[in-house]
């Protein structure tokens, strides 16, 4: 079954936060997904009426946010354009349907991503990812995330084997590098297990059960300064602290008044 297995889930009532004025609060739409398009309808709108906003879904990824505790049945969508919004479903169920859904509409329909950009410097340059559909057979998606899968695990590891000791600027980068990692890694995992599910069902979409929930990202954990040290070794004692006498201990000096410059 193609993209319009993805199309005929039924509309289902979510809650969007829109942030007028600097305030985050939350409305009410009728959603339904079109391919790669998350059209919001007006509450008890028909399927087909016209989507007073649309959120493209390619390259995307749903998942659960157990972080977020003012509202219940709230997931995250990671957007291709790095956004993250949240999205309140009615209930539980629903809430682990749309994930599904969603997952499972950008593995089917996200095409392969274009090459970074090359250039002198060392920031952080993120892949192109198309808008157009994938035409591809659903086998050849699957093996399409597998390769980018193992790209992107094998670039984690040679970051996490060389680390850099630079501190600031640098240092930002590079976490910030190897969070785009951590990110794409599961990114495309959710992928490749949402697929394998839907064509182990024999791509019936009424009688999947998901499959396409992706786990909760791992905590963080205290970083060392010596990347030999685990997270559970204790740092080596330093060198035993010397009391200095008052008289050894660096005087300031004084500031002369501007006025009184010229008399010195």
């Amino acid at each position: 079954m193609g993209a319009g297995g993805v199309c005929g889930s039924p509309i289902t009532p979510l809650l969007l936060p829109i942030a007028p004025w600097g305030r985050r609060g939350w409305k009410s739409f009728h959603a339904v997904l079109r391919g790669t398009l998350l059209c919001f309808l007006k509450v008890g709108a028909a399927p087909t009426a016209e989507a007073e906003e649309m959120l493209g879904v390619h390259h995307g990824l749903a998942e659960q946010d157990s972080h977020y505790t003012k509202r219940p049945h709230v997931f995250r969508l990671h957007t291709a354009d790095s956004r993250v919004l949240l999205l309140q479903a009615p209930s539980h169920a629903d809430m682990l349907a749309w994930i599904s859904r969603l997952n499972l509409a950008a593995a089917l329909l996200s095409s392969p991503p274009f090459p970074a950009a090359v250039g002198s410097q060392r920031r952080l340059t993120r892949h192109i990812l198309p808008a157009a559909p994938s035409h591809c057979p659903p086998e050849q998606q699957l093996r399409t995330h597998l390769q980018w899968l193992e790209r992107a695990e094998l670039e984690l590891l040679e970051l996490q084997r060389n680390p850099t000791e630079k501190r600031g600027r640098g240092r930002d980068m590079e976490e910030q590098h190897r969070d785009h990692l951590q990110h794409e890694c599961r990114r495309y995992e959710t992928y490749v297990r949402v697929l394998e599910t839907w064509l182990s069902n024999e791509r019936d979409l009424e009688g999947w059960d998901g499959g396409g929930v992706p786990a909760e990202p791992p905590p963080l954990t205290r970083a060392h300064s010596s990347p030999a040290l685990g997270p559970d070794t204790t740092p080596p004692p330093g060198p035993p602290r010397v009391k200095r006498n008052i008289s050894e201990r660096r005087t300031v000096r004084k500031g002369v008044p501007k006025r009184n410059r010229n008399l010195l």
